[in-house]
């Protein structure tokens, strides 16, 4: 799997005096990808970035951008190289990380409680599959739910998919997703209020340009079942279509090849060592995710994009069980 690009300082002017030329240097099963999936060639990349790039320049709201090929592609292929509705996801998401800096901004790997979080082994990059798809996997129960919260666990997930998104790899091929919900306990699921899951639902959904190509759950208990409900009234049809539900996680693991399981559970990885080499890239990139802050848009100008931003941003203390009570729901 390719690195992502080195450079670490890239230009936040609207129109810079040149451009870095871009080279698709993948292995070739990701440029056919690209053409079969997201009607991308060489011609079409230069032309959809010099469009999306001229629009950036004449924008009356944005006042700071990267207009790298690095971070403009990822928008592009998000949205199949529509241009006009790719400019309308790279709008959403400046506006989003402005409107909320709390869960959005500041995503430091070697901040103590991200770092504890990302050492916990929660999460795991196991690579990828033979159609190129990018898989990752969360074991819940590893998460430490008397010590962070949904803003905690937010962040972390946040700072996962900008890290992520550095491959290009992952803007092609998209990911596939093994959520291992095996012992866990209901604090795991009744902290989420229902403002933070409209923030981070709308974040998933509308405003991080991610392919989700399958989402595989595994043991999810059933008194948790109301909750799951709730979070995906905020979810998109799209996304709902490919969320898969196993009873066992024998039946999960055994839709992926085994070099793509962990030791753990039969397979070939060691995730310790997964665990390094992610954080390792986290550090490399540490520069590059926080200088991503500096991108600025006139954040009065959507504020309807988010009718519930006048709510209290955070209902740790009630959280979803919380809610029900003061509704009286039996």
């Amino acid at each position: 799997m390719a690195s992502p690009a080195t450079a670490t300082n890239y230009s936040l002017e609207k129109r810079p005096a040149s451009y870095e030329p871009y080279e698709f240097t993948l292995p070739e099963l990701y440029r056919n990808i690209a053409k079969e999936e997201l009607r991308e060639d060489d011609e079409i990349r230069e032309q959809s970035l010099a469009q999306m790039r001229d629009w950036i320049a004449k924008h009356p709201y944005i006042r700071k951008c990267r207009t790298d090929a690095s971070f403009l592609l990822r928008f592009l292929r998000f949205r199949k190289y529509s241009v006009p509705m790719a400019c309308e996801a790279l709008e959403r998401y400046l506006a989003m990380r402005e409107t909320f800096p709390t869960w959005f901004k500041k995503l430091d790997c070697n901040d103590p409680v991200m770092r504890e979080l990302l050492e916990d082994g929660v999460f795991a990059k196991l690579g990828q599959d033979a159609d190129g798809r990018m898989v990752i996997m969360f074991r819940v129960k590893l998460l430490n739910v008397d010590k962070f919260g949904p803003l905690e666990q937010g962040r972390m997930v946040a700072l996962l998919i900008e890290s992520l998104l550095e491959w290009e790899e992952l803007q092609i091929g998209g990911f596939r997703v093994m959520l291992d919900f095996t012992d866990t306990i209901m604090k795991h699921y009744g902290m989420w209020g229902v403002t933070d899951m409209k923030i981070f639902m709308d974040a998933i959904n509308r405003s991080y340009p991610i392919r989700f190509r399958e989402i595989n759950g595994a043991k999810f208990p059933k008194f948790a079942v109301s909750i799951l409900n709730l979070l995906l009234t905020f979810a998109s049809p799209k996304l709902k279509e490919r969320i898969v539900c196993h009873n066992t996680v024998l039946e999960m693991k055994g839709k992926f090849e085994s070099k793509l399981v962990p030791k753990a559970y039969g397979g070939e990885l060691d995730t310790d060592e997964l665990r390094r080499k992610f954080l390792k890239h986290l550090e490399d990139r540490r520069s590059v995710i926080l200088a991503l802050d500096d991108m600025e848009i006139d954040v009065a100008h959507y504020s309807s994009l988010w009718s519930q931003s006048n709510l209290v941003e955070n209902e740790v203390e009630g959280g979803v069980a919380g809610s029900f009570r003061k509704l009286n729901v039996d």
